[in-house]
């Protein structure tokens, strides 16, 4: 018991020199930073520069916001329905994963945004194609002249894009990677999307530098991605239910025309006919019959097809579209000089916490 009194004494003691040398130190730091403050003003000098250059040179930029949802859900009936037309030999059409995440990589392919750049708008009071307003936008004629001669004054004049030449095929590309953005050349997207896995909603944002140009460009493109999207969709029913609705059309003909053909063979003869001709009558009414059994099954097979078509069919339902006037862009003077200052000051004590201590190791 007399000894472990003084250890634990010895351990308190210790603790206190320790917490005041860390105080002392705290101190010694303290002054150092307060001898040298322009050495900090000097770190914060060229932050404090630059956020203010880049807060007077803001761009506005104008957001245009579009949100939608998709259901995504295969049709309730879609299992029975496949199993009744296996029936009728029209099996192989089933539902489809109906999802936003293909939506997603459909939205950013070259082939939904280049149908949008060789399409036509009126903006600013100019109608042109996107691409073209997409040109001036981003001032890429004062880039060509210097850079590359050979799309230098380039303009779209068609929009045939398989008939493309190789300049038109380069700008289209291009434009399609100003549009998704390309991180290796570091080209912000103007495009961007957002999916809440909570709501299933998607977001679609188009930032450029005129408001008109955001909100006709991206409801051209959410037009192009849901007509797309459908149609890829119901791809295999939409054949489907063509082939059946054309054997059905081509029946029916086959059908009228026998029945005519019946019709005429018993006007001409009045009902006093031989044999002969009552084997003909037999056979006439035979093959209307027939046709009539046969159109009446492809009828029931075309009103299936359809049926599952439309069960089939995915719902894109807009929920929001983008209106003007849109809230440009703005840039906080007082919160530039405020990131350039804790930038700059951290730099600068760092630097001369880093130096002190370094000279105290070598004293």
């Amino acid at each position: 018991m007399s000894e472990a009194a003084p250890r634990q004494d010895e351990e308190l003691y210790n603790d206190e020199i320790s917490l005041k040398e860390l105080i002392l130190k705290l101190k010694e730091f303290w002054f150092e930073l307060w001898k040298n403050w322009y050495l900090i003003f000097l770190f914060v000098v060229p932050f404090l520069v630059y956020n203010l250059y880049k807060h007077y040179t803001h761009i506005k930029i104008y957001n245009a916001e579009l949100t939608f949802m998709v259901n995504d859900e295969e049709g309730g009936g879609a299992g029975g329905m496949a199993s009744m037309l296996g029936t009728f030999g029209l099996g192989g059409i089933g539902g489809g994963d109906y999802n936003l995440e293909k939506m997603l990589a459909l939205l950013k392919s070259r082939k939904i945004v280049q149908n949008v750049i060789v399409t036509r708008a009126s903006i600013d009071g100019r109608e042109d194609y996107f691409g073209n307003h997409m040109i001036d936008l981003l001032e890429l004629q004062d880039e060509w002249d210097e850079e590359t001669p050979e799309l230098s004054g380039f303009t779209f004049v068609r929009d045939s894009i398989d008939g493309f030449n190789e300049a038109e095929n380069t700008v289209l590309k291009l434009l399609h990677s100003y549009v998704i953005g390309n991180s290796e050349k570091g080209r912000k997207a103007m495009l961007e999307s957002l999916i809440s896995e909570e709501t299933g909603i998607m977001t679609l944002n188009m930032l450029s530098e005129k408001q008109e140009f955001s909100i006709k460009f991206l409801e051209r493109l959410y037009n192009n991605l849901s007509e797309y999207y459908v149609d890829k969709s119901i791809e295999k029913q939409q054949k489907t239910f063509d082939i059946v609705s054309a054997k059905a059309d081509s029946l029916e003909t086959e059908m009228r025309s026998a029945e005519y053909s019946l019709a005429t063979f018993m006007d001409k003869n009045r009902g006093l006919y031989n044999r002969k001709d009552q084997l003909t009558q037999f056979r006439l009414e035979a093959k209307v019959k027939m046709l009539g059994a046969a159109y009446a099954k492809v009828v029931e097979q075309k009103e299936i097809a359809e049926f599952s078509l439309n069960d089939q069919k995915p719902i894109v339902q807009i929920i929001d579209l983008p209106i003007s006037p849109i809230e440009p862009s703005k840039s906080s003077l007082i919160k530039n000089i405020i990131i350039a200052c804790l930038i700059g000051g951290f730099l600068g004590s760092f630097f001369i916490i880093g130096r002190k201590i370094i000279r105290d190791a070598l004293a």
